[in-house]
């Protein structure tokens, strides 16, 4: 089981590290979801968000966001 915690988009300055997954349809506007994991296989992680969350999407990809010191 994938461990992840969704972040609210206005929340996301109180993370160091955090991941976007986003609809890639074209037929459809693009929809975005934050998240943080410690688990390694980000891949995995996001494909569990996407199932949980956004279900239907066929083409999404991850973003990394880092904040910068």
């Amino acid at each position: 089981m994938a461990q992840y915690q969704l972040v609210e988009k206005h929340k996301i300055e109180h993370h160091n590290e955090y991941y976007e997954v986003r609809t890639t349809q074209d037929d459809d506007q693009p929809k975005s979801l934050f998240f943080s994991t410690n688990e390694e296989n980000l891949e995995e992680v996001a494909a569990a968000v996407v199932a949980e969350h956004l279900p239907g999407a066929k083409h999404w990809t991850v973003i990394p966001h880092r904040k910068d010191n």
